[in-house]
Order: C-alpha cells, then structure tokens, then sequence
C-alpha cells in the first residue's frame, strides 16, 4: 500500500522534479536530496513516520544515497524497529557515511536490542569523534558494560563521558543508576539532580528518578514521575523505553493498591503491544493481589501461551495456585520456573514450602538447601520450613498478658499473670480460679486472664465456657462480648464470633479493639476490602493507632504486597516505638523474603526497645539463627529462656542453636525440659528423637515418636515422626509399618508419599498401589501421577509411565519433565510423536542437559544428526562424566561424517568403565568403527 502512494506522488510531482534535475548539471542531485532533506525536517518536528517514508522515497530513486539511508536507520529506531535499524544504518555506513554520524543510533539499537558485547565490538572507545559524539559513544558503552553487570569498567567509561562532555545526560543518567544497584541512593538523587538541572525534559533521566524512588518504596513518588515523563512532547526516547516507562507506572499504582489506574495503564500496553506477554503478566498480578486467583491465572495463562518459557510467569501461576491450596499445579509450574532458573531463590523456596505442604520433606530439603543461610541441618531447614508453613503459630497476647499485670490491684492476680508471662500456663489456671469474686474491675480482669491462659493452653473449649459466662452476666458491657468472640475465634466458631463483635461494636461505637477484631475476622475469611476498610476506620478516628497499622501490613503481606506491608510495620514502629507485634510482622516478613540481614536489624531494634522482654529476645535469637549466626543467637535466646523459663517455644529455638553449635548435650536438656512439661511439643520431640538416633539410640528415639501417639492432638504426626525415624535409619519395613498407622488417622498426601517411599524401599510388592488408591480418589492430583510414573519409568515399565505423563499433559502442557520423559518413551517405542514433544521440553529448558540429550536423541531417531550434533557437544561439556550422553554424542559424530571423532569419544568412555543401558550398542559401535580405522 505505500508503494502505490509513493508512486502516486512521484506522478503528480513528476513535472517538478524532472524540471530541477534539467536544471542541474549533476544527474539527479536536486531529487537525491530533496526526500532526505524534507524527511530530516519531519524528524526534526518528532514526525518519525513522515520521515520513514521521505527516506523510502530518496531511495526509491538511488538505493546508494547514504544520507537517505542513515535517516531511514534514524526514522526505524525511533518507530521501534530497531533490528531494521542495524541493517539500514550498515547500508548507510557501506555508502560512505561517516561513522560520527551513525555511531550513536547504531548504539541504541543494539543497546534495546540486548547485543551488548556487540555494541563495544562496533563501537570502539579509540575514535575520534567530535567531542559530544565521543561522550555519547562512552555513554552508551558504559550503558552496555553496566547490562553485563561489569560495574567497575562501567563507571569509568560514563567518567570519561563526563570528561568528553561534563553534562552528557546518557553519563549521568548511568551514573545515577550504577550508585542505585549498589545501594546509594543518595549518590544516585545527586547525578539525576545534576540531570535535570541540565535538561528538564530529558526522558530517561525522569525515568530513572522514578525507579530511584520506586526502589525505595516511595510509590506515589515514583508515580509522579513517570506520570512525568508521559506528559512530555515528542521526547528523544524509543518506544521500548517508552513501554517500560509505563509498565513501572502500571506497577507503581498497584503497589499503592490503585488497582483501577494500573488496570488503566496495563490496557494502554496492551493496545501497544497486543503480542506483548509482561502486560498480561503485570495484569495477573493486580489480580492476584486483589485477591482475584481465578482471573489471574486466566491472563497467566495467555502469557504462557505467547512465552512458555517465561520463568516469573510460571512463579507467579505457582504462587496463585498454592495460593488456593492447589499443591499439586503449584509443584508443576514452579518446577518450570526452576528447570529455567536453578539460581531463582524465590522460585526455590516457594517450591520448597510446596514440597513440604506435600509431605515429601526430603525433596523439600534439597530444593531449598542452595539458597539457606548458613550450614543448617536437615533438623533445621525442616524448622524453617515449618515456621513458613505455618501462621498464626505464635502466642499471641504474651506481652499484653505481661503489661496488664504491671500494677494489679491485687496481688493474686499480678502472680497470675507473671506466671502466664513466664510461660508457666498451669500455675497462672490455679492462681485464677483460686480468686474469689471480687469487684467489676477485678472480675473482668481475672476472666481476661483465665481466657488467654485457656487459649494459649490451645484449650479452646474451656476458655469459650469461661466467655459465655461472663458475657451472660454483663449483657451491656462491649469487652465481655469482645473477649467472647476472641475465644469462639480460636475453637472455629467463627459466624457466633462475628455476631458477639458486631454486638461489642454496637453498644459502643467507639470500641475500636472491636473494630480491629472484626477486621481480623474479615481478613481471615478473605474478604480483605471488608478488613481494609475497617482499620481504615479506625485510624480515622485513632490516626496513631499502631494496631490498626500492624494489621493493615498484615492485610498487604497477605495480598503478597511486601512493600506495602513493610511500610505499614514501620509506620506502627515509629509510632510506637515498643510495638511489639509490629516488629515481629516486619521480622517475618522479611525472613520469609530471605532479607535475613534486615530482619536480623529489626530485631536488634526490638530488643534495644524492650531489652527484658522475652518476646523481643527470643525474635532476635531467632533472627540470628536465620542470619546463619548461631552463636549470637545462644545469649538473647538463653535470656528469653531464664526469663520465660516455660515457654517451651524459647526453650526450642535455644536447644537449635545449642544444635548447630555442636553443644547437643545442653540441647537434649533444654528439649526435654519442654517435653517433661508438654509431651505434645511435636517440634521439641521430633529434635530430641533425631538427637537420639544420631547417638545410634533408636529405641529410644521411637519411645519419643510414641509419647505423641499416645495423645489424641499429635497420634497421627507420632506415626509420621515413627515412620521418619526409621527411614532415616534405613529401617524400611518399619517405616511402612508406621506410616500405614498414620494414613489410618489422617488420610492426607504427605503421608500417601511417605508411605509409598517406605514400601519401595523396603522391596514390598506393588508398592505403588497406596498412589493408585490415592489417585482414585483424587484424579487431578497431577503431583502424584508425576510420582507413578517416575515409579514405572524406574521399573521400565514404559507404556504404563507413557500413560500417567500423557495424563498429565492433558492438563499441564508445559510440564518439562513430562513432556521430557514421555518423549525418551516415544523415541524408545520408535512413536512418531516423539520429536514434537522432546523439541517442546528443550524449548522450556535448553539449559538441562539431560532435556538436551533426549531432543537430540529424538532427531538422531528422526535421521538428523546434522541438528543433533551441537546440542549434544553441548550437553557433553556440561556433563562429562554422562555414559549415556558421551554415547549418543558418539553416534552423532559417527553419523555426519567424523567417525574419528565419534572413536575418540567412545574411547574415552571405554577407559571410564561405566557401565550404563547402552553400553553393548556403544562396544558394538566402537568395534564396527575400529574397524574401519584399520582398514
């Protein structure tokens, strides 16, 4: 369609131009400038497409004009075509055009277009350009040494930007953003300053303060920004940083929960680039932090269908599903994203929690075992991923217990609470119902008391007998409907919860304790805008209400709004600077982010607030263990301990410490001490068994798994304990045995696992029937058909592992180690389908291998070795010590023409003495090529 509209002008200003072409004694000089000269204008004017098209014309007429050429480059860049550019602007360079005119564009090109060795190739820093030409040059090189992360040769190329040209923006701008990645941001507001102040409007450098501010979690800073920039006419920027722009826009509003606007923005990039997958991903996550998971695996799913291989796509379709509980697909996609990505510590520690959700703790260890702070034990990283695995586990209303028996009128009741701050649970029940009726005041403090003690004795029944009662006879008092519900809370009666809150809220409006509660009962039931907009209710009325800042960063923490959430913990910190549950939130949240270091400060900072709390002092021993400091931790853990000396989580965290310090005797005292006071501490039982079994004393190991048998609240985890107990000693038969006891009480996965596992350790027949049974009851669990046919793969039962991996793809298409391991089946069984499904899994993971090797395998099986070859010379470097890999590659050699080659490969292997399923087909392939050498 532009030809025939080109053509069409020519027609109509043929006359014109013939007449200037006559006039000149130079052929055709008048017209071979006249489109380049008029297209520069347009380009001048920001009217990138007219210039486009006066370049096309000039070249219609001679495709040698350099000058048309380099502005044709210009025009595609700017249009957002940059792989054009590089070809234009090499014609332009072919026909004489001076390199000071093209160095800079060709520069960005291959700058977005991520060719940055090729960049410093192209452009070397020894030229003699004009001085600014010189400075953007350097600018741009150190714009690609900083994207190959070679920070130091990066800063002294901007430097000599600087010195080539003290305001060069592209220097600053760099500069700016070399000091933000090493945690100056200081320096880096100074170099924008500077920016600026040199050009107001310069796109990229407004950019770069929004990402400075956005780093630093100032959100509506940032947003200002790149509202910004988007407001400036016709900048000198690309459409690519354009896109970017408006995808920290979209991002900027989603963490300040303006859900409406980053819609707004997301829709923009996707009328932008409608092939384009990060808008549907970004799309994804506003939805699952609205809480939307069915919508946002919808847009995933789109995204996964433009880029299989996006690997914080497959995270996040991770996170989503184990968000609904989903285990299973959650395994699926982040396996994915660590097949991608070996190194992702997020995508590990999600899968790791997901593993251990399943009961498979041992695959969990050794998924999460890379990214662990310190040399912990497999004890250890099991208490971690506990600790994730569960929330809510702690004890809450230990410091308020402590707080409000400071100055009791009576004396009984400050020993009551005393004894509930120490931990000693027991003591504070007798000395609160040895109270004789007293007054209102002291009524309705010795009834608080005896509920939290109740509550924290996980007694729930009792302390909701307690509630109704005193509830019953103050009808008209908001705190004893408030306690009541704070109890039917804790024994799952939550609707007769709500009811006693709404009824505490109604005969005062201005309980605001009510208010939170029943935003935390709103939250707990998801419904998060409900929650939301009840602790925005009362900071309306209370703007220094530190709970109500707790629990809003609670709120974002589990809309997976880290930001948000940290910044709420810190504006309850400062105000209230000895706000415990503020600083034990921001302490987990950044655990759990694996901000170690930052959480380990936090800590430091509670306790240097509360210095004799033993709440504060146990979050930092805590926090030093996490940090990998476990002799740190030994002194503010022992203190916790000597001042709650019957908290039996103390006590615990002391006695890993003591573990990990090779003091096990002083551990084995301080965990039995917890188990002779509570013989269903599981995780106290569960360190002190292993210790146990460590000293080779496995009676007496199991005798401990059998104490939490014995009670009702723990049978089922004593069986598991059992079972794991003999497993590690390698007693299969008897971990079986004890598992099976288990299944019978909690029918669940974890357990399913452990006992299959059991059974096929120790020889049993068939023991894959405990997955058939499970799957018979639970047919999508994709997890457990995975395990089947890994089982039948391992016994060689290939056609029965082809049926569970094509079970599998039905529903998850892009699982790697389906489609790997149904692909080496299909080759082996000589199906034809077999390449499509191996060149699909390489596709997901060229990086293994092993998926490497079945693709190759699958095109030698297909007659083309020629493509084989590279992926296997490959694979072998990677894997040297491989049989099976060093034969096929072998093979390939010997099939595209270098049997000396395949004759060294398989002599190697031969002096290796391996010994693997092919060895006969490699002895026999090395005498038929023996042969031939002697010939």
């Amino acid at each position: 369609m532009r030809l025939i509209r080109l053509n069409t002008r020519i027609v109509r200003h043929g006359l014109a131009l013939l007449c200037a072409a006559l006039s000149l004694s130079g052929c055709g000089l008048a017209s071979r400038q006249g489109s380049v000269d008029a297209g520069t204008r347009y380009q001048a004017k920001g009217e990138y497409r007219a210039a486009y098209i006066e370049a096309k014309k000039g070249l219609q007429r001679d495709n040698k004009n350099g000058e048309a050429w380099l502005l044709l480059g210009q025009a595609s860049l700017m249009l957002g075509n940059p792989a054009d550019t590089l070809s234009e602007l090499q014609n332009a360079k072919a026909n004489k055009v001076p390199a000071e005119r093209w160095a800079v564009p060709m520069g960005r090109a291959l700058l977005v277009t991520q060719q940055y060795d090729k960049l410093l190739a192209t452009l070397p820093s020894d030229q003699p350009y004009q001085s600014k030409i010189k400075a953007r040059v350097a600018a741009l090189r150190g714009d690609a040494y900083r994207a190959l992360r070679q920070f130091d040769q990066a800063r002294q190329t901007y430097l000599a930007a600087l010195s080539a040209d003290p305001e060069n923006l592209g220097a600053l701008v760099g500069l700016a953003q070399l000091a933000a990645t090493a945690n100056d941001p200081a320096s880096a507001g100074k170099y924008l300053q500077q920016a600026l102040a040199a050009a107001p409007e310069n796109p990229q450098a407004w950019v770069a303060k929004g990402d400075l501010a956005f780093g630093s979690a100032d959100f509506a800073g940032a947003e200002a920004d790149y509202q910004k920039v988007m407001g400036l006419k016709n900048p000198d920027w690309l459409p690519q940083e354009r896109f970017y722009a408006l995808t920290r826009l979209a991002s900027a509003q989603a963490q300040q929960k303006q859900f409406d606007k980053a819609l707004a923005s997301i829709q923009t990039l996707e009328k932008m680039s409608p092939q384009q997958p990060y808008p549907h991903y970004l799309h994804a996550m506003v939805l699952y932090r609205q809480g939307d998971l069915d919508a946002a695996i919808a847009e995933l799913q789109q995204v996964l269908k433009m880029s299989p291989d996006n690997v914080q796509a497959q995270l996040l379709m991770g996170a989503v599903n184990y968000a609904q509980g989903n285990y299973g697909q959650a395994e699926m996609y982040l396996s994915n994203a660590m097949g991608m990505d070996q190194k992702n510590v997020d995508v590990r520690k999600l899968l790791a929690l997901t593993l251990y959700r399943e009961g498979r703790s041992r695959q969990a260890l050794d998924t999460l075992r890379p990214v662990a702070p310190g040399a912990l034990s497999d004890t250890e990283l099991l208490a971690m991923l506990e600790r994730a695995a569960t929330t809510g586990a702690g004890s809450p209303g230990a410091a308020a217990a402590a707080s409000s028996a400071s100055n009791p009128p009576d004396t009984r009741l400050a020993s009551a609470g005393n004894a509930l701050a120490s931990g000693n649970e027991a003591e504070a029940i007798r000395l609160l119902q040895e109270i004789p009726a007293g007054n209102a005041s002291t009524e309705a403090r010795r009834n608080s008391l005896l509920v939290m003690t109740y509550l924290r004795e996980q007694r729930p029944a009792e302390a909701v007998k307690v509630a109704a009662a005193y509830a019953s006879g103050n009808p008209r008092n908001s705190a004893a409907h408030l306690m009541y519900g704070t109890a039917l809370v804790a024994a799952g009666q939550r609707p007769e919860a709500r009811a006693q809150y709404s009824e505490a809220l109604k005969l005062d409006p201005e309980n605001l304790a009510a208010l939170l509660s029943l935003g935390s009962l709103d939250s707990i039931e998801g419904h998060h805008e409900a929650a939301a907009g009840r602790y925005a209710t009362v900071l309306k009325k209370d703007p220094h209400n530190a709970a109500a800042m707790t629990a809003l960063g609670q709120l974002a923490a589990l809309q997976g709004d880290k930001a948000e959430a940290a910044r709420r913990f810190k504006q309850a910190i400062d105000e209230a600077p000895k706000s415990i549950n503020a600083y034990i939130a921001l302490v987990a949240l950044d655990s759990e982010s694996g901000k170690f270091d930052e959480a380990l400060g936090t800590a430091t900072q509670l306790a240097a607030a509360n210095p004799d709390n033993p709440v504060a002092l146990n979050a930092l021993g805590a926090a030093e263990l996490n940090a990998g400091h476990h002799g740190e931790a030994l002194k503010p853990l022992q203190q916790a301990v000597n001042l709650a000396p019957q908290m039996p989580l103390y006590r615990t965290n002391l006695a890993r410490a003591q573990i990990l310090g090779k003091d096990t005797k002083a551990a084995e005292g301080n965990l039995e001490a917890v188990i002779k006071a509570d013989p269903g501490q599981a995780t106290a039982v569960a360190l002190r068994a292993f210790l146990k079994l460590q000293d080779h004393n496995l009676p007496g190991a199991i005798a401990l798994a059998q104490t939490l048998q014995k009670q009702a609240p723990t049978r089922a985890t004593g069986f598991s304990l059992e079972g794991d107990l003999y497993m590690a000693n390698k007693s299969y038969r008897e971990a079986a045995q004890a598992y099976q006891q288990g299944l019978k009480l909690r029918y669940d996965r974890p357990l399913v696992f452990k006992s299959f596992q059991a059974l096929s350790e120790s020889g049993a027949n068939a023991p894959e029937g405990v997955l058939r049974d499970w799957l018979a009851k639970h047919p999508d669990d994709a997890a457990t058909r995975l395990l089947l046919a890994s089982y039948y793969l391992n016994r060689t039962q290939n056609a029965l592992a082809a049926g569970q991996y094509e079970q599998v793809l039905k529903t998850y298409p892009s699982n790697v180690s389906a489609l790997n391991n149904l692909a080496w089946i299909y080759t082996e069984q000589n199906n034809p389908k077999a390449l499509a499904l191996a060149e699909r899994a390489y596709q997901l993971a060229s990086g293994s291998p092993d998926i490497a090797d079945t693709y190759a395998w699958a095109l030698i099986a297909h007659n083309q070795p020629k493509r084989a070859l590279p992926i296997l010379l490959q694979a072998a470097k990677a894997t040297p010590k491989t049989p099976a890999i060093q034969y096929h590659l072998a093979v390939a050699q010997a099939r595209t023409g270098d049997p000396a080659g395949a004759l060294g490969t398989l002599t190697t292997l031969q002096k290796s003495g391996a010994d693997f399923q092919d060895k006969p087909a490699a002895e026999k392939l090395y005498r038929e090529l023996t042969g031939l050498a002697a010939k």
